[in-house]
């Protein structure tokens, strides 16, 4: 009965030390593929991808914009131009173009994803900006848009925070030259104050279809009265 005994703990250990190594090596393949080369992938809920442009396209962006000399709109916390055809047709061309659209969606694993007729946003955010409270973006079209986050300049101390479906908190500071696409009606995600510097962004939108909601044209009411 001894050596049963004995036989039964010795194959015990050994079975709980191979499911101790499979959650181990799970945990390692869950950061591999959320962290992979500094770029973020949770599914197609969220996309963080560095050095986004090349430089040259980097370059053209910063010299577009500098070259635009419209009037920000002050919403109290940040700072907005919508961009148009007219002033800033190489942002649309570079961001809507075919080399991105597939760069998007090999990695949101989705191939309905296309560009979208919604003004691309140019936000600020001052120091002392409030940032954005926890939230889900709200759907503007029948299916699900992507939103993307593109940051141009970033000298502050502002986080971009999420939670994925178990409440578990991720951050990420943003780098220039990177995008963060956030699908809407998704993961709740904030952005933290900013204590010193600012951070320069453009928000636009990939779209799965045309067929757009009451948000999408309420949205657009609020651009015409910037």
């Amino acid at each position: 009965m001894k050596y049963n005994l004995n036989k039964y703990f010795k194959y015990l250990k050994i079975l709980l030390f191979i499911i101790s190594l499979i959650m181990i090596l799970l945990f390692i393949y869950s950061y591999i593929k959320l962290s992979y080369n500094n770029n973020i992938i949770y599914k197609d809920k969220i996309i963080y991808i560095d050095d986004f442009l090349n430089d040259y396209e980097y370059k053209n962006l910063l010299n577009n914009l500098e070259n635009d000399n419209r009037n920000f709109l002050n919403e109290n916390f940040r700072l907005v131009l919508p961009l148009n055809n007219n002033n800033n047709k190489s942002v649309y061309d570079v961001f809507y173009s075919e080399k991105y659209i597939n760069m998007i969606q090999k990695k949101l694993n989705n191939y309905n994803v296309t560009k979208s007729d919604f003004p691309i946003e140019y936000r600020i955010y001052p120091t002392n900006s409030k940032g954005m409270n926890w939230h889900s973006d709200t759907l503007l079209y029948d299916l699900p848009q992507y939103e993307a986050i593109y940051t141009i300049h970033n000298h502050s101390d502002s986080l971009t925070k999420w939670e994925d479906e178990n409440s578990k908190e991720y951050s990420v500071w943003t780098k220039p030259n990177s995008m963060l696409i956030v699908k809407a009606d998704g993961l709740r995600h904030m952005v933290t104050p900013v204590t010193t510097g600012t951070r320069s962004i453009l928000k636009l939108i990939y779209t799965q279809s045309n067929n757009t909601n009451n948000n999408y044209k309420n949205e657009l009411i609020r651009f015409n009265n910037i």
